[in-house]
């Protein structure tokens, strides 16, 4: 297959909160990846949901709260998003070769 028909961009997984349980007496146990951004963390960062869904980024509407590390992982990847744009705008460089003359 050709090399430069597709560009990959990972999205990193968003990170939430893990449920308290009660057995641990409502202890904070941590964060885990979660199955989506939600809608807030999408405004947040100035994505429309028509673009998350061009873009593949995973939705998870149950969710309501707005975590600023997932805010600016949105951002990172929609500035590299930019870049790529940007990068295919601009005219290639042409790579010029000069013939040997013996």
């Amino acid at each position: 297959m050709d090399e430069g028909c597709c560009i990959n961009i990972e999205i990193p997984g968003p990170i939430v909160k893990k449920p308290r349980l009660i057995k641990f007496r409502g202890i904070d146990t941590g964060t885990r990846i979660g199955r989506g951004y939600s809608i807030g963390e999408l405004k947040a960062a100035n994505i429309s949901l028509s673009l998350a869904k061009q873009l593949n980024i995973p939705l998870d509407p149950r969710r309501k709260s707005v975590h600023e590390e997932n805010v600016e992982n949105l951002k990172k990847v929609l500035e590299q998003l930019s870049e790529v744009i940007r990068a295919k705008k601009t005219k290639p460089a042409r790579l010029v070769v000069k013939a040997k003359t013996s």
